[in-house]
């Protein structure tokens, strides 16, 4: 008779909490591409305030495949961040005129050009600035998240949801901003 001896792999993240935060790149998908690499967000995550407060808990972040229009995730319970691969062609011919308005001080932050069109709106990304836009707003969105649970009373649950998330990814870009334009192209 075989026994079935399988056991997690001690560096998967998705089965077992980690010793330190993985950093791990995945395929980006069909028709998408990173525009981050594993150095990049290293350095980005040096910058962060309160990085050791909200690492706890933290097991990894991956560069994970595009999801469009998912641009990052928080998966509670895992203690992982996926932040999406871009789609291979930078510009979005049919943002949603809401998203444009919530984000209208980064992008105007980022010199990103954007108008109205018959969709919505088109934002004309240069490679600089999404990779800049995924770096100073979707890893803190998706920290807020996280910052969210682990300061919760039960710490089970993400209470306070997407404006607590925004509002921590908005004071990090204070932070950041002149970090991140001093070693990074925008």
């Amino acid at each position: 008779m075989r026994k079935n001896n399988w056991k997690p792999d001690r560096n998967d993240y998705w089965a077992r909490s980690q010793d330190e935060i993985r950093l791990d790149k995945l395929d980006p998908g069909r028709g998408y591409r990173h525009l981050v690499t594993i150095n990049q967000l290293r350095a980005v995550i040096h910058m962060l305030p309160d990085w050791d407060e909200v690492a706890i808990g933290l097991d990894a972040i991956a560069l994970a495949p595009g999801r469009s229009p998912v641009e990052g995730l928080y998966f509670t319970g895992f203690g992982v961040i996926d932040i999406c691969a871009w789609p291979r062609r930078l510009w979005d011919h049919a943002a949603v005129a809401s998203h444009v308005a919530a984000h209208r001080e980064l992008l105007d932050r980022l010199g990103v050009d954007y108008r109205r069109n018959h969709h919505g709106y088109e934002i004309r990304w240069t490679e600089a600035q999404a990779r800049a836009y995924q770096l100073l707003h979707i890893l803190p969105h998706e920290l807020g998240h996280h910052h969210d649970l682990i300061t919760s009373s039960r710490k089970r649950s993400i209470g306070r949801g997407e404006s607590y998330a925004e509002e921590y990814a908005n004071r990090a870009l204070d932070e950041l901003w002149p970090l991140y334009v001093n070693k990074f192209d925008v």
